[in-house]
């Protein structure tokens, strides 16, 4: 199973909680809104991030930039959306 957990914050549960789902199943993490300033630890997990925020925060990212199109393309691509 895809699964897309969107963090708008700096979270660790969504973190643990992925990390945990990435043994079994195909996880990906969407960053956005103040969440784009964190850069989780995470591992064999994909990490996206919204480019308008980015933009918007004056900030460079080593993540994959999405936006508002490719953002809703990473939704309709996974079967479990959880927004945090």
């Amino acid at each position: 199973m895809k699964i897309l957990h969107i963090l708008r914050n700096r979270e660790e549960l969504p973190i643990e909680i992925a990390g945990e789902q990435s043994r079994e199943h195909e996880v990906s993490l969407l960053l956005m809104h103040d969440a784009v300033l964190w850069n989780p630890d995470v591992s064999g997990i994909k990490v996206y991030v919204s480019l308008q925020d980015v933009r918007a925060r004056g900030i460079a990212s080593e993540h994959e930039m999405l936006d508002y199109g490719g953002i809703v393309g990473m939704i309709f691509a996974h079967e479990r959306v959880i927004s945090w």
